[in-house]
């Protein structure tokens, strides 16, 4: 029976990153699953869950890993994952795009989130961009939720344009179609 984990690495950005983790999985034999890969300033950061054959051990992965993080100084982590954590999430029906967008001022993430959070709603991904120069910054926060059946995606929109004027920034929130996957 197939194994599945998950993997992380972090470090400085450079070419072949990416290449060297996917090497590593190739040649094991194993399967890239999921994944979501970025650069965050000057560090590049891996997240992907991938399966193995039944005959491959953590040691051998360890190992294998082993001269990427050192070549490469990436910290990597890696975990097997239980039959409980690879169950795949239950698909909801109302997924929702959601932008924020305005001049950069700490506390914008925490005031969204926490509305979603105490609104019952699911954030799923999010990504953030600042924008980078002399003058003032901009600030872009996207993030992917499911709404619960309780809260319409009308009234959340009614929630975050209140939230959005009192933070000063503008906010949009569209539907997203879970059918694309």
């Amino acid at each position: 029976m197939a194994q599945r984990w998950i993997v992380t690495a972090l470090g400085k950005d450079r070419p072949g990153i990416v290449a060297g983790v996917a090497k590593i999985l190739y040649r094991l034999g194993c399967n890239l699953e999921d994944s979501a890969m970025t650069r965050l300033e000057s560090e590049f950061a891996v997240m992907l869950i991938f399966s193995t054959k039944a005959k491959t051990s953590e040691a051998a992965l360890r190992k294998a890993f082993a001269p990427l993080q050192r070549n490469l100084q990436l910290a990597v982590h890696l975990k097997p994952l239980t039959a409980q954590e690879t169950r795949t999430p239950k698909k909801r029906s109302n997924t929702q795009l959601i932008s924020v967008y305005g001049a950069d001022k700490p506390g914008i993430v925490f005031r969204i989130s926490d509305a979603l959070a105490r609104a019952g709603v699911n954030i799923t991904d999010v990504h953030t961009h600042r924008s980078a120069g002399d003058g003032p910054s901009l600030y872009l926060l996207l993030l992917e939720v499911e709404l619960p059946p309780r809260v319409s995606s009308a009234a959340l929109e009614g929630r975050l344009k209140v939230l959005g004027k009192s933070l000063g920034v503008q906010t949009s929130l569209r539907s997203s179609s879970p059918d694309v996957l």
